[in-house]
């Protein structure tokens, strides 16, 4: 995750703590829900000084590790690239073997 000025100046950046890779966002109420791509879903407040995690859960990590084809071989079932959706305080979020309903109201 990188914070970037309009004129493309990094502010700050997260690097591998955490590591967001591939994973999906969606800004609710001026924060920001973004999944780090595996099995973790942060909130945080944009703010361009820092990055700074108000919740994190962690949604996602009993996905079954049996499965084959085409999953295991772009990185696992854990992998949850898919964009994540939002309606009445529920939040849809998928990886490549299951799908959550969690409210986050």
């Amino acid at each position: 995750m990188v914070c970037m000025s309009m004129d493309g100046e990094i502010m700050w950046k997260t690097k591998r703590s955490p590591a967001f890779n591939k994973g999906s966002m969606i800004l609710v109420d001026g924060l920001i829900l973004a999944s780090d791509g595996e099995k973790t879903l942060y909130l945080f407040e944009p703010d361009p000084t820092s990055f700074r995690s108000l919740a994190s859960a962690e949604l996602l990590g009993n996905a079954r590790t049996d499965s084959g084809g085409i999953v295991r071989q772009v990185g696992g079932a854990t992998q949850n690239w898919a964009p994540m959706a939002l309606s009445d305080g529920r939040l849809l979020i998928r990886d490549q073997s299951q799908m959550k309903c969690v409210l986050v109201r």
